[in-house]
């Protein structure tokens, strides 16, 4: 029997909503690593195989995290948190990119797979966090 347009739609929708499920498992998970994921950028702060200019950048995370006022206000909740964890995923990507992963990974008390947590929170993020909001963390790593 031929598939109809509507149930076609319909499994296209319990897909996107599959994804977007799944997202936000990632999503919570990976808060509950903010504390940790806080303790990493500090330590990586003061380390002398980061060059001053991440340095900087990770400092000015450090004092995003710790402002009353974000760009989604923490008192949401979940979303008000997801910005805080997507900008330490976004600056811990940049610093991989430019001190390499053994730098991350010899400042990082848990499990090594970090790495690909990061890059899910990057990934997951995309589906609950308004585009301006993921652009406007964005220009703030750039540097």
């Amino acid at each position: 029997m031929p598939e109809t347009e509507p149930a076609a739609n319909t499994r296209k929708g319990a897909s996107t909503r599959e994804k977007r499920d799944k997202a936000k498992r990632q999503l919570l998970e990976a808060l509950t690593l903010l504390p940790n994921f806080a303790k990493l950028v500090a330590r990586l702060t003061v380390s002398p195989e980061v060059p001053a200019r991440e340095k900087a950048i990770l400092a000015a995370t450090i004092a995003y995290l710790a402002m009353p006022v974000d760009l989604i206000p923490d008192f949401i909740p979940v979303v008000g948190e997801i910005d805080d964890i997507y900008l330490v995923a976004l600056v811990l990507q940049r610093l991989i990119n430019v001190a390499g992963e053994d730098v991350v990974l010899k400042n990082w008390d848990g499990d090594p797979a970090v790495l690909s947590i990061i890059r899910q929170v990057l990934e997951a993020a995309t589906k609950f966090l308004p585009k301006q909001v993921r652009q406007a963390l964005a220009g703030r790593v750039k540097g």
